[in-house]
């Protein structure tokens, strides 16, 4: 496809995006509702905008066979522009996981930091090398390269995370679970774990991954994570 014919393809789905905008408010104000009930209208319908996307993505595909969103590619590790932290943006743990894997194949140290079960996500990711943390309230027997924490042991995970990243940098950590730990310590507790996290990170030229789902979350608390990181993917 040229040039030409992405830029008409890209304002006809601007165009598209509109008026299907408008018809929608059009036909919430013809039921009578409150403009204070559109606004809560109008916040929830955003942050779940992601699943109409991801549904026309896989309607396209079925019918041209041809991924459109992003150029039907995952972020990959050139999108990480520095070291530090970063938002990775998706509704369940998976690109997060991806990155991970592109910076171990770059001869990274890694750390995994996670609700899913160690022995999982070796599995399921080829994660042989990394260590990992597994979050849980019910501790078993440990494994191989693994530690268990609780989740509101947030002090003891972010001395692990900072032993880590010191130990000769060119560290990777990954965390999932991050809403889980939220509802678990709240909001401004985990805020603080990750800002000295964070510094400790950058400090030790090494990155940091945060699996995290934006229509999980307040979206003022979204807001202010990510002024802290230095990028979302």
């Amino acid at each position: 496809m040229g040039d030409d014919e992405k830029r008409k393809a890209f304002l006809k789905g601007f165009e598209e995006g509109l008026k299907s905008a408008w018809r929608e408010i059009a036909s919430l104000m013809s039921r009578g509702y409150s403009s204070t009930e559109l606004m809560v209208f109008a916040k929830s319908k955003m942050a779940v905008l992601y699943r109409d996307v991801e549904a026309m993505e896989a309607r396209l595909i079925d019918e041209e066979g041809i991924p459109v969103v992003g150029g039907g590619e995952l972020a990959t590790k050139k999108d990480l522009r520095r070291r530090g932290a970063y938002l990775v943006r998706e509704p369940k743990a998976d690109r997060v996981f991806e990155l991970f894997g592109d910076l171990l194949r770059s001869e990274a140290r890694g750390l995994c930091i996670t609700r899913i079960h160690p022995d999982d996500a070796r599995t399921r990711y080829g994660l042989e090398t990394a260590g990992f943390i597994w979050l849980s309230k019910s501790p078993g027997q440990k494994g191989k390269d693994m530690a268990i924490a609780e989740p509101t042991a947030l002090v003891d995970i972010a001395s692990a995370i900072s032993e880590f990243a010191s130990d000769g940098g060119n560290a990777a950590v990954l965390l999932e679970g991050l809403e889980y730990l939220i509802s678990q310590n709240g909001f401004p507790s985990v805020m603080r774990f990750l800002q000295k996290v964070n510094e400790k990170i950058v400090i030790n030229d090494s990155y940091l991954l945060i699996s995290a789902n934006p229509a999980a979350m307040k979206e003022q608390e979204y807001t202010v994570l990510a002024k802290e990181v230095a990028g979302e993917v």
